[in-house]
């Protein structure tokens, strides 16, 4: 009976992960030499992909239901105007990696790309819309 106890636990507790293909793994492409916040909205209206352009002021749209949900494999790369790739390494540029649901209907997630000092100085204020 304890085994039986046991193996029903183990599997209530399975079933409540979430599944591969709910996580959200994406690359965010950040222009060369921007430092702040960048914000990510999810907005159910923009193109579903897995690659997303940061523009100059930070921001960038996704459209993934499950922008909170589960473990994501983040990459994160400077891009310069030739279209070159320079990886940044989470925890010496990318810092704070975040969600929250501000609106209730939408939500998004924010990040800080800079070393870890310029993080430490620079708090997130989310804009109201």
């Amino acid at each position: 009976m304890k085994r039986f106890v046991i193996v029903l636990t183990a599997a209530f507790f399975l079933a409540g992960c979430p599944k591969q293909q709910d996580q959200s793994q994406r690359t965010f492409l950040i222009p060369e030499g921007y430092t702040g916040w960048v914000t990510v909205h999810n907005d159910p209206s923009a193109e579903e992909k897995k690659e997303y352009k940061v523009n100059k002021d930070g921001e960038t749209s996704v459209n993934e239901k499950n922008i909170h949900d589960g473990w994501a494999a983040t990459n994160y790369f400077y891009v310069d105007e030739n279209g070159e790739r320079k990886e940044l390494s989470p925890g010496k540029m990318i810092h704070g990696a975040s969600s929250g649901d501000k609106t209730g209907k939408d939500g998004e997630a924010y990040f800080f790309v800079g070393d870890k000092k310029k993080f430490e100085t620079t708090e997130y204020v989310p804009e109201d819309k």
